[in-house]
């Protein structure tokens, strides 16, 4: 016989009982909330080479009843996998010398072990890569003048993620030579006009999309230019008095074109060669031309003059950005266009400005502006110089069809 304490527990525990079996009634028939997971070591669109081991991990407010995971419609080894639990993590090896080369598709489902047997799912591409990477310069050897720009180019046996090219201890971007080329890279590396006539080591690191690294140099023979000197030019001083006060220092526009070069885009913003800014009825100043003048000194001519009727119209030489509009006591009225991965034009001593602005993109042959004699100026003509990385070199090589063969 059971006492009348004994009775009062076991009916309690009955009720308890009944209570958490009709909660988790309730549950297993009303959870309605797909569980979560994520994989992380095979990913959409990553590339793949060897063994891949990657981690599935999820929960639920519900328990988890089964993961799958299918590789191209056949089930992964070790899947599908029993959880039975809340909260897990389990590994996935996927061996891709028996999947082969190219692209492949990973499905995962993940279900709980609810009424409704809710799903999440998840789908996507992946390729594998397991062939040797090979790359080379395109030239074996850099026979490049003082003042002009090398021109590099890679090529690889597939695809390319990243390269950058090192040069007299200074770093340059790579790119895809256009979007239909992911394995040919090219830089653009410039020689300055006073740089020492000698041979130079080239260096560029170049990785696959599964992470290969090969490593290429090449040597580069700068030859010496004889740069002319100046045949002599005045500029009123009166004039530069004038101009101070409607224009603002060059070194602002220094200041200016270092902060954009950080900003610059690791992209070429233009396809083509590079065309003259304006008609050409004569080059008043070659590039590297060496001067003397009191405000300045001595100094090299970092860019060509071109002489044309004044108020001539000037177009954007390429396409590219607005980086810059204003006017400045040295250059006058002057526009500045990024044309991407650190290569810009100027174009100085504008007249007046087309109707452009700061940020607005511009295609070759857009106005802007007009060929004057602003800033530190005898006459008419336009001041074009093209910068690599923010160093001067001669501009005319880029309107050459050669320079980008």
């Amino acid at each position: 016989m059971l006492s009348a304490l004994s009775k009062k527990a076991l009916g309690i525990f009955c009720v308890v009982g009944v209570s958490c079996a009709g909660l988790y009634g309730f549950r297993f028939f009303t959870h309605a909330v797909p569980p979560n997971f994520k994989c992380a070591g095979l990913e959409e669109k990553g590339f793949y080479a060897g063994n891949i081991v990657a981690t599935v991990e999820g929960n639920s407010g519900y328990k988890i009843d089964t993961l799958s995971v299918k590789i191209d419609g056949k089930a992964a080894p070790g899947f599908p996998a029993k959880i039975k639990s809340k909260n897990f993590s389990r590994c996935l090896k996927v061996d891709t010398q028996e999947l082969g080369e190219g692209k492949h598709t990973c499905e995962m489902v993940l279900t709980d072990a609810s009424f409704n047997a809710n799903e999440s799912r998840s789908k996507f591409r992946f390729s594998v890569d397991n062939k040797p990477f090979e790359a080379s310069f395109k030239k074996p050897e850099y026979e490049i003048k003082q003042g002009n720009t090398i021109h590099v180019k890679i090529n690889a046996n597939k695809s390319i993620a990243g390269a950058s090219v090192e040069f007299l201890s200074r770093e340059y971007p790579c790119c895809q030579e256009s979007t239909a080329y992911e394995t040919t890279f090219e830089a653009f590396v410039p020689v300055d006009c006073d740089e020492s006539a000698a041979t130079h080591l080239l260096t560029a690191n170049v990785v696959d999309k599964v992470g290969n690294k090969v490593e290429l140099s090449s040597p580069v023979n700068i030859e010496g230019v004889e740069f002319p000197n100046q045949m002599g030019f005045y500029v009123p001083p009166q004039k530069l008095e004038d101009e101070r006060d409607v224009s603002v220092s060059n070194s602002v526009l220094s200041n200016a074109l270092e902060k954009w070069l950080q900003d610059s885009p690791k992209e070429k913003l233009w396809s083509g060669k590079f065309e003259l800014p304006t008609v050409v009825k004569r080059l008043s100043t070659p590039y590297g031309e060496r001067r003397v003048s009191p405000e300045r000194g001595k100094y090299l001519h970092k860019a060509v003059d071109i002489v044309n009727s004044p108020k001539s119209v000037v177009w954007a030489s390429q396409s590219g950005k607005v980086i810059i509009k204003d006017r400045f006591l040295l250059s006058g009225n002057t526009v500045v266009i990024d044309h991407g991965l650190g290569v810009f034009t100027e174009y100085f001593h504008l007249d007046s400005f087309a109707d452009i602005e700061v940020g607005q993109m511009v295609k070759k042959g857009n106005p802007v502006g007009k060929l004057g004699k602003t800033g530190y100026a005898a006459g008419y003509h336009l001041h074009w110089a093209l910068l690599v990385n923010n160093q001067p070199i001669n501009p005319m090589e880029w309107t050459e069809q050669g320079f980008w063969a």
